[in-house]
């Protein structure tokens, strides 16, 4: 797929129908000034902010929000278009009505959109009751198949590890982002040196994956930010520019040692035979089980690296809610149900290994990207001849914003990677070195 090069183009509102609630009257709002969509690897939806201006004679001569009546909880259908085709096509609901600005001749309204499933976790026959063993991702499936109802694809990567349990009347995506601290995923990473998933939402569906999987995959896009032009002759091997862009160090020693992102412990007390055990991790002991997007992880002060900095309790649930009849449950009443030693501290290091490089640009208009994907980046040294190698490399777009105003559209990228150093190259090769 073709994508924009170095410049802004137009975009295109296709299609932006609300109906009615009342009547199912259909009211197009395909010229609306302000839209934004957006998507996050840290949202279980899709988010999309409209704001547009109506007059007296909307709708059966009154105005939108009179005419309607426009509640909330309405369907809209909305597709957008960047100038190469791509496409974004959605049905969502309207979450939130703010009144913005209303006279004698107008009114101007913000309309907050989300997905059907976000407004139907709120529904008690949605709770998540039942039992669930086996795989977790599984149950993952399950639970957005039976009880969310859900018709779009889903992208659930297979986890490593089983996990039995009962839902206890909790929310649907309550559940499966406390499973997703629970998984080991089967492939990208090593059982035991690490763990953890995200769940998120696109145009394109529901995603289930593990972060080891995310930095393991291929990059689908090039950008590089240049303003010489000895730097923009090397930029075949490049889809765009990044005309604005905002590097942002996360990293603030004191937090990430509180959150236990590099040396952790784990205390566990096993009730079945008053067994009392002690796990120390330190993650540049389990580097190699691990998949980053970076050449290494963090240089820290050595002096900073001999002690744990958060420790963890836990109570093992050995031999709680085993499968099969008895005769089977009777076998496995020696057996933990979650193996904390081997998943707990590892998911609670990669969650906060997520954030050590963030990176916020611009670019022009591209519909076929979506949040999880991965995108290669080229940033000049200060003296612009070569490529800098500390923030350069691969990153995951973690939050995705396509603004659209007044048929002008930019594409705002929220990226992230768990390492530095720049791995890899973009597509065709690499800049001047």
């Amino acid at each position: 797929m073709s994508v924009n090069k170095f410049k802004y183009e137009n975009c295109k509102i296709n299609k932006a129908e609300i109906i009615s609630n009342v009547d199912g009257e259909i009211v197009n709002l395909d010229a609306a000034a302000d839209l934004q969509y957006s998507e996050s690897m840290f949202s279980d939806t899709i988010e999309v902010d409209i704001t547009f201006a109506n007059r007296a004679g909307t709708v059966n001569g009154q105005t939108l929000l009179e005419g309607l009546p426009l509640f909330g909880t309405e369907d809209f259908r909305l597709s957008i278009q960047d100038s190469v085709g791509n496409e974004i096509d959605v049905e969502l609901n309207v979450n939130k009505v703010t009144p913005i600005r209303k006279d004698s001749l107008q009114e101007e309204l913000s309309l907050r959109l989300t997905s059907e499933e976000f407004i139907r976790n709120e529904e008690v026959t949605s709770a998540v009751v039942k039992r669930y063993n086996g795989k977790i991702s599984e149950s993952v499936e399950k639970i957005l198949s039976d009880k969310l109802g859900t018709e779009k694809e889903l992208f659930i990567e297979p986890t490593n590890n089983n996990y039995n349990f009962i839902g206890n009347v909790r929310k649907p995506f309550y559940i499966i982002n406390w499973l997703a601290k629970k998984c080991v995923p089967a492939s990208d990473g090593k059982v035991g040196k690490t763990a953890g998933y995200m769940f998120y939402e696109t145009s394109e569906g529901y995603h289930f994956r593990s972060i080891d999987a995310l930095f393991a995959q291929d990059h689908i896009r090039s950008y590089v930010f240049t303003g010489t032009p000895d730097v923009m002759k090397e930029t075949d091997q490049y889809d765009g520019e990044i005309v604005r862009m905002n590097a942002d160090n996360r990293f603030v020693a004191n937090q990430k040692y509180r959150m236990g992102v590099f040396n952790t412990k784990l205390i566990a007390f096993d009730p079945y035979n008053c067994e009392y055990s002690v796990f120390n991790r330190n993650v540049f002991d389990d580097d190699d089980g691990i998949t980053t997007a970076g050449k290494n992880l963090p240089t820290l002060n050595p002096k900073f690296n001999n002690e744990p900095t958060r420790t963890t309790y836990i109570l093992k649930d050995t031999g709680s809610l085993a499968s099969g009849d008895l005769t089977e449950q009777i076998k496995q009443s020696a057996e933990v149900n979650f193996a904390a030693e081997i998943i707990l501290n590892q998911s609670i290091s990669r969650y906060n290994q997520f954030t050590t490089g963030l990176v916020e640009i611009d670019i022009a208009p591209d519909f076929d990207l979506h949040a999880g994907d991965a995108i290669f980046i080229d940033i000049p040294d200060t003296g612009g001849g070569s490529t800098d190698k500390f923030i350069s490399g691969k990153y995951i777009i973690a939050t995705l914003k396509h603004a659209i105003r007044v048929g002008k559209g930019v594409t705002k990228l929220g990226l992230i990677r768990d390492s530095v150093g720049r791995k890899g190259k973009p597509h065709n090769g690499s800049m001047v070195n």
